[in-house]
């Protein structure tokens, strides 16, 4: 019988032919449903999370189940999926009910007990968020909010935030993103025409660092002043120069 149909047992080819079934469909879906599943999961994204994983492991743990049912089975929570996040984008109302909603628990420098409870966020887990943003003291926190996706944002006092140049009425330049130029001793051409350079430039860069091969070079990065930085490889603490 095909691997895909329900049977009493499956050979080890037909196990793996489900298997990279299975894979590649679930990338498929992950890429339909987008970059939002991965960089952040609110309540109804981790149950679809959740869901379409069970019905996927069905069929790789249990030949009875047919492979077929279980790809519609997730094909069809991932465009559930897609339609109601379209909705929700839409709709205030859809979205708060499928996302949630943030929920403040500190007010200036107040814990909100209320908040905390309905939340069922304890202390210890609130001062360990509060410490990963690098603040110790609830005093220099204004607004500290429990997001839909589980984090914790902090908005610090304004007398407990860093200076910034702006405060200073300093200018300052635009630093834009550097460009990864070398990587892993590969030049990428592309990133260089990008900043109208070319492979003649890099190579008298790395002439006056003193590389003569780029193969040496794990990675090589350009910044938006034209500075190129050098790593290169089998770098050991010992050769470098504090």
């Amino acid at each position: 019988m095909p691997f895909w149909e329900s049977q009493q047992s499956l050979n080890v080819f037909q196990w793996i032919a489900r298997t990279g079934v299975t894979f590649v469909w679930l990338f498929l879906m992950t890429k339909i449903m987008g970059q939002r599943e991965v960089g952040r999961l609110t309540l109804f994204d981790f149950i679809i999370a959740i869901t379409i994983g069970t019905v996927a492991a069905s069929s790789l743990s249990n030949s009875r189940t047919s492979l077929l049912s279980s790809l519609i089975n997730v094909g069809f929570l991932a465009v559930l999926d897609i339609v109601l996040a379209i909705i929700a984008l839409k709709n205030a109302k859809v979205r708060r009910i499928v996302q949630g909603e943030p929920m403040v628990l500190i007010q200036n420098g107040k814990l909100l007990e209320d908040s905390m409870r309905k939340s069922r966020m304890n202390l210890d887990d609130l001062l360990m968020g509060l410490r990963q943003k690098k603040i110790s003291n609830l005093s220099d926190v204004e607004f500290a909010i429990l997001e839909p996706n589980g984090k914790i944002s902090v908005i610090p006092r304004s007398q407990s935030r860093a200076v910034r140049p702006k405060d200073l009425k300093i200018n300052t330049g635009y630093e834009g993103l550097p460009v990864i130029v070398i990587e892993d001793g590969n030049i990428l051409e592309d990133n260089l025409k990008e900043n109208n350079l070319d492979k003649n430039w890099l190579k008298n860069q790395l002439k006056q660092q003193g590389i003569d091969n780029v193969e040496e070079v794990l990675v090589g990065m350009l910044d938006t002043q034209g500075r190129l930085y050098i790593s290169k490889k089998g770098q050991k603490n010992e050769d470098i120069v504090h």
